[in-house]
């Protein structure tokens, strides 16, 4: 049986170099695990998600700004595309609920926010593996079918 590193890896056609950064990707707030590798995860998957945050909306942009649209538009498309219901449903349509490492009080379905938090995680984990390449992680955002670019 393959590991939820293994699987996420198949889900978005990556492989990663350094598995600690997935690993890191898919430790929810509250998740008993504390270590990344060597690196301290106090706070789960939130660094990553900060800077996969970061990542989506420079994605986005740019392939909004590529196309000529107003200014105005640029907004509304990181709005739409980048928000988490969208994102939380990209992680269901995509299984990634059943790899998320989730806080071990909270029983049932795994949360809209933690599973938007992971979508931007394994993005920002991309973003640091992939030597910080945007065109890698647009390849993983076709496969999420997040934004068209």
């Amino acid at each position: 049986m393959s590991t939820a590193n293994d699987a996420v890896q198949d889900i978005i056609a990556y492989q990663f170099n350094d598995l600690s950064l997935l690993t890191e990707a898919l430790q929810a707030p509250g998740s008993p695990i504390r270590y990344a590798g060597t690196r301290a995860i106090p706070d789960g998957n939130k660094r990553l998600a900060l800077l996969g945050d970061t990542v989506l909306e420079l994605a986005l942009l740019e392939h909004w700004y590529e196309g000529g649209s107003p200014r105005g538009a640029g907004h509304s498309y990181t709005e739409i595309e980048g928000n988490n219901n969208r994102l939380a449903m990209v992680a269901r349509q995509h299984g990634l609920e059943a790899y998320v490492n989730n806080d071990p009080s909270r029983r049932g379905a795994v949360a809209n926010s933690t599973l938007a938090n992971t979508v931007e995680a394994i993005l920002g984990a991309v973003y640091l593996d992939s030597n910080k390449d945007i065109d890698i992680v647009k390849a993983v955002m076709r496969i999420f079918t997040i934004g068209g670019v």
